[in-house]
């Protein structure tokens, strides 16, 4: 059972001092160790966030804190793409100055509630990690540990943007009729990381506009996404692979 515990996590977490410097077998030994130690006995989804809370101080300009009526109802973790165009009819010196449009976001949503109740230290590891990691990996090996743990499906939602570009959030995957289209009530720049200088989308809460279950949403801990600077030596579609801390209250 533990080895199963510790599996799904070298791809939710690190060893900050050794990970990065090491060869890739070497690292990837560093990480299981260090996840094996730490989280031998929890479960990996399905638990009480009873005593968990939001902490929003990371960045310069912090956002509003949730509002008091409100009760934590999730946390996930999504990995996905930020979407972003650019003009096909531009031509090539114009697009140096041209900037990509967004055009919303597409992510999956996987079960943090574990994580979160045990390290938040750790949880906010995570997102740097996982935006390096192919979705297809992390689907795979949530499917797979799911079946090996006392957890449930570690995939509960999807985040989307629908054709009247609103944020949607929707819990389906979960077994849950939690949905919610969202609209930004503040934004912040995601503090700067110190192995980087930019690249990371803002921090944002979002209220509710229509939906079920959840009033506010928090999207925190981002690892990239950002767009290009410019459209030049751009497609007219561009996809960047992102990661985030994702908070519902309702």
């Amino acid at each position: 059972m533990k080895f199963f515990l510790a599996l799904p996590l070298l791809l939710v977490a690190k060893n900050v001092e050794g990970y990065s410097g090491l060869p890739h077998p070497l690292a990837l030994a560093s990480s299981f160790s260090h996840i094996y130690d730490q989280l031998d006995k929890i479960n990996i989804g399905n638990c009480s966030l009873r005593n968990v809370s939001l902490s929003l101080n990371a960045t310069k300009e912090q956002l509003p804190v949730p509002s008091t009526n409100l009760t934590l109802k999730y946390v996930a973790l999504g990995r996905g793409t930020q979407n972003y165009t650019c003009p096909s009819n531009a031509s090539s010196d114009s697009k140096t100055t041209v900037k990509p449009k967004a055009t919303g976001a597409a992510a999956t949503l996987f079960d943090a509630s574990c994580i979160a109740s045990s390290s938040l230290a750790l949880l906010h590891e995570v997102p740097a990690l996982i935006s390096a990691t192919p979705l297809g990996s992390l689907a795979f090996m949530a499917t797979l540990v799911a079946q090996g743990t006392r957890s449930t499906n570690l995939i509960i939602g999807e985040h989307y943007f629908d054709a009247d570009g609103e944020p949607i959030f929707d819990m389906g995957l979960s077994g849950s009729k939690s949905w919610v289209a969202a609209s930004k009530i503040a934004s912040s720049p995601a503090p700067k990381s110190k192995s980087k200088s930019s690249g990371d989308v803002p921090w944002l809460k979002l209220g509710h506009k229509k939906g079920k279950g959840i009033q506010e949403v928090y999207r925190v801990v981002t690892s990239q996404g950002d767009a290009p600077s410019t459209c030049a030596g751009q497609k007219t579609m561009i996809q960047v692979d992102y990661a985030a801390e994702y908070w519902f209250y309702g």
